[in-house]
């Protein structure tokens, strides 16, 4: 078993010295590999007074930058490719949950227990059309990062935090 506290520790020093960029590039990275949602390093930077506008522009933006590169790479080398990044069986719930929701399936992923990087890897691999793609990564993380983060904010915001 891999020991995440190492990629922990370097994933919030990004947020600690880099601020928007490094809420950015965590964003960038969840689709395609890194197994952490985005969310807890942008109520980091939040914490460390980050605007939270600016937050949950950067982490939307850097996940869907990230999801083109995860869709271009799956729809390139498909499942294939996948059965070795994945276990096959949570790849099977994806596929098996996109092939029966489609799109919206891929907006109320964002509230279910499977990776968000493998459905994204399931939507490139059944090479859903690339519009509906961009759409859905962007209206689903800016919803789930909103959910997340928004009590933090109108709690710090009412002084209750």
């Amino acid at each position: 078993m891999m020991d995440f506290t190492i990629l922990q520790s370097f994933l919030m020093n990004l947020v600690e010295k880099y601020g928007l960029l490094g809420i950015f590039i965590i964003g960038f990275s969840e689709p395609i590999f890194q197994p952490f949602p985005t969310e807890i390093f942008m109520i980091a930077g939040i914490a460390l007074g980050l605007d939270w506008k600016l937050v949950m522009i950067m982490g939307a933006v850097g996940t869907t930058v990230g999801s083109v590169i995860t869709y271009y790479l799956a729809s390139k080398y498909g499942e294939k490719l996948a059965y070795k990044l994945f276990d096959e069986k949570k790849y099977a719930k994806g596929e098996k949950f996109f092939k029966k929701y489609g799109v919206w399936g891929f907006l109320i992923i964002s509230f279910t227990p499977l990776p968000f990087e493998i459905m994204c890897w399931v939507c490139g691999s059944f090479e859903m059309p690339f519009k509906n793609y961009l759409f859905a990564v962007f209206i689903s993380r800016v919803i789930k990062h909103s959910i997340f983060i928004m009590p933090f904010v109108l709690g710090y915001d009412l002084n209750i935090i």
